[in-house]
Order: structure tokens, then C-alpha cells, then sequence
């Protein structure tokens, strides 16, 4: 995936900032699609949401349909779509759980952020495939 810089320090101030529950949002950019059928998702825009998650949003989020539904009206009218995700996992590895492969959506990138003690320890990418399972992709920050 490819992601500018500023778009990626403010997941990580989001992620911050929501201590101590996970932060979430979307992803809005394009796709493409090489001739072997291989997904590269490029950001263009985010958009932090509100984790609306009742009970457990300190191991856990949920963005609203109402939300989702308004952040893809948008990307749709800046001639975008949402090509994913992102979170954060408090204390815990940046590897997807099991709620996190229930949400994700095939051809759809999955950022994590995970925080250690409040700090920024790693972020990872991860895209769920249309054929099933995830695999890891490189982040790649762009200028």
C-alpha cells in the first residue's frame, strides 16, 4: 500500500489521542490491479472514526454503517473509494485478531498500529484477500 506522510502521522496521533481505547477510521484512494491479479491500494485520504463499540473498546472497535456509509458517499464524490482500514491494538502485536479478519473486506488493506505502553512500537498493512486469508504487504510512505 502507499500512504503520504502527513496522512500517516495523523493515524498515529489518532491512535495517541484515543488512549485508552482503539482508535479506528478509513481508508480512501484508489486500486489497482496488476495483470496477475495483484492488489495495490494507494491512500489519498483518511478519515478517523468514531469507535462505536459498546462494551471492550479497549481490545476492540466498530465503525458505524451510518459513518461508513457517509465516508463512501465522500471518497465516491472526490472520485475515491474506501480501499480499507485502519486501528490500533493497545499493548498487543499489530497482526490482525480474529474480529479484525471478521470486519475486513476482500481487496481491502487493514493498517494496524500497535501501541506499547502508550508509545508507537510497530505498523503493519495487511490485505485480506479475495480468495480468503490475509497476507502481509510492505507500507510504503510517499511524499
Amino acid at each position: 500500500m502507499k500512504l503520504p506522510r502527513r496522512k500517516f502521522e495523523i493515524i498515529q496521533e489518532h491512535g495517541f489521542r484515543e488512549q485508552p481505547y482503539e482508535c479506528c477510521g478509513l481508508l480512501a484512494g484508489k486500486k489497482y490491479v496488476d495483470h496477475r491479479g495483484n492488489i495495490d491500494n494507494v491512500v489519498h485520504e483518511i478519515a478517523p472514526c468514531r469507535n462505536t463499540l459498546y462494551y471492550g473498546r479497549e481490545h476492540g472497535f466498530e465503525i458505524s454503517s451510518t459513518e461508513y456509509y457517509d465516508v463512501e458517499r465522500e471518497a465516491r464524490a472526490l472520485g475515491y473509494e474506501i480501499v480499507g482500514s485502519y486501528h490500533s491494538h493497545l499493548n498487543s502485536p499489530a497482526v490482525p485478531s480474529q474480529n479484525d479478519v471478521d470486519f475486513a473486506r476482500p481487496g481491502h488493506t487493514m493498517l494496524i498500529i500497535s501501541l506499547i505502553d502508550g508509545l508507537p512500537k510497530e505498523v503493519t498493512a495487511w490485505l485480506r484477500r479475495v480468495s480468503g486469508g490475509f497476507h502481509q504487504e510492505p507500507i510504503r510512505i510517499i511524499e
